[in-house]
């Protein structure tokens, strides 16, 4: 056995090594232990050299030996697109949230971000900050649970700095205002607004009503303000209570709703408040009852909406305009739908009649003759005299000065809502709540409205680069949320891009130099 010098038996051996003597000189390898099924044991597996052992001490392996002094420190590697884009195009909203919560803004403002661009879930909060440039943005955020709990009542209860904040966005004079009601779905036991009832999916499930208000841009319905009131409150009688929350109260807004608002009172209470409104009718209301044209030729005005032709027929009424559309594939798509449930109910009454001639001719009928009468086949003479209006739109407006085309395009810019409670419920997943109370229930909403505005925000600049068909707002959060950027000696360094999304940061005008990243930090 070779005998080992002083410098070697003094050696503090590091664990999982070894020494080993090859050819006159002793050497650090790294050492580990390994099962072999042949020998069904673990045995020693020699690793790596790690450098030579002299007197002076180790020595390391000159292609493992890294100067101190020259090795960059890399301390973080974190996400920088989603941030940046996100960061960039909300400025105003963070005035204004310091503005109104200065306490808060900054924890209403990352949350808001993170359910926008990651997921809505509290839970996870913390998992996508700690991992995104926000963390350093705006660092030292908690996001306990405990504490999540305490901010969601302690914000739940600031309803008019909420109101405050929200009514700024009708301040700026938009000229066109939508209402809708949306209900959603409660899983709590304890929260107060909830009730049973169904929704337009037919869930008979606990839900509370939820009123919006939009400002009308193109084809995008920006959601301005919400309130939420108990689940049985129909749209039309909060309709009152939020206009006078609100406060429009002039003839620079025009009114847009749905056929629920088409009552008396809503309009006397438009009228009220000196408001312009454009509100379309239910069938069979007596403006038009027996005033439709029996012919094409006695419309007043004919003109196209999306490829489609749209006749036009107006009535000048005391107190208002009526005007009358009427659409040909509109008429054809209900005429081939009435048909179709024709054809099944005639079908139908066949087979009952056929049946009950079949029991009579054994004496055992089970109809009386008035009740087989009644299973006489449907003509087509009598499907449409009862439905004399197919095709038609009634719409009510107190602009005398707009002509039907314009009156047509802005009420069918209603379609823009409904893109934003799909945007609402769908892709954010803000369809149901588990708020335990009110108050938690309100920041609840607040935050969701603060999110869906941001993602329409981004819905609206997809559109802006005429991506609409190609990008969704999940595959543009995915794309940004990929680019990162690592920490090296105290400097940000953007990692390389794919370029597929190197080329939608072009589009988007989206800068991720270093020296902007780094910027943002250290102003």
């Amino acid at each position: 056995m070779i005998e080992k010098p002083d410098f070697i038996l003094n050696f503090h051996k590091p664990e999982n090594t070894e020494i080993k003597h090859i050819r006159g000189h002793w050497y650090l390898y790294e050492r580990h232990n390994k099962y072999d099924p042949s020998i069904k044991r673990s045995r020693k597996v020699s690793g790596k050299c790690l450098g030579k052992i002299t007197a002076q001490g180790l020595i390391p392996t000159k292609r493992r030996l890294v100067n101190i002094e020259q090795k960059p420190q890399i301390s973080d590697v974190i996400e920088v697109g989603s941030s940046v884009f996100f960061y960039e195009r909300t400025a105003e909203y963070r005035e204004r949230l310091q503005k109104f919560f200065p306490d808060l803004w900054r924890q209403i403002y990352v949350i808001s971000f993170i359910r926008t661009m990651y997921n809505p879930r509290f839970r996870r909060l913390f998992l996508h900050y700690e991992n995104s440039f926000f963390a350093h943005l705006f660092p030292d955020l908690n996001f306990s649970a405990p504490y999540l709990c305490r901010l969601l009542k302690s914000l739940g209860k600031q309803r008019d700095a909420i109101a405050a904040f929200m009514r700024e966005d009708i301040d700026l004079k938009r000229s066109f205002i939508l209402f809708d009601g949306h209900c959603l779905l409660s899983a709590s036991r304890t929260m107060e607004f909830a009730e049973l009832g169904y929704d337009s999916k037919r869930r008979f499930k606990p839900q509370i009503n939820l009123l919006y208000l939009f400002s009308l841009s193109e084809d995008t319905g920006l959601p301005l303000y919400y309130k939420q009131y108990i689940g049985s409150t129909h749209d039309v009688r909060a309709f009152a209570d939020i206009l006078k929350e609100v406060g429009i109260k002039s003839n620079h807004y025009t009114i847009i709703a749905d056929k629920g608002f088409g009552s008396d009172e809503d309009f006397a209470l438009l009228e009220h408040y000196k408001l312009n409104y454009l509100i379309p009718l239910k069938r069979g209301n007596r403006y038009v009852k027996d005033r439709i044209p029996l012919s094409q030729s006695d419309y007043d005005s004919v003109f196209t909406y999306h490829g489609r032709a749209i006749q036009c027929k107006r009535f000048d009424e005391d107190d208002c305009v009526i005007h009358l559309y009427y659409d040909v594939q509109l008429y054809a798509d209900e005429l081939s739908d009435a048909s179709l449930r024709q054809e099944k109910l005639n079908a139908a009454k066949e087979l009952k009649t056929a049946q009950e001639l079949k029991r009579r001719s054994h004496n055992k009928g089970r109809l009386t003759d008035a009740e087989l009468a009644a299973l006489k086949p449907q003509t087509s003479a009598q499907l449409h005299a009862e439905i004399k209006e197919m095709g038609t739109i009634t719409v009510r407006t107190n602009q005398s000065g707009l002509n039907g085309k314009q009156i047509y395009y802005m009420y069918k810019q209603r379609q823009a809502i409904e893109q934003y409670f799909k945007t609402y419920g769908d892709t954010m997943e803000f369809e149901s709540s588990y708020m335990r109370g009110r108050n938690e229930e309100e920041a609840w909403l607040f935050l969701n409205h603060l999110s869906s505005v941001f993602a329409i925000g981004c819905i609206e600049e997809i559109a802006g680069i005429e991506e609409s068909r190609n990008i969704s707002l999940k595959d543009l959060t995915q794309s940004l949320s990929k680019i990162t950027a690592v920490k090296i000696d105290g400097q940000w360094k953007t990692a390389p891009i794919k370029r597929t999304v190197e080329k939608l940061c072009r589009k988007l005008d989206l800068n991720l130099t270093d020296e902007y990243i780094n910027s943002l930090v250290c102003p």
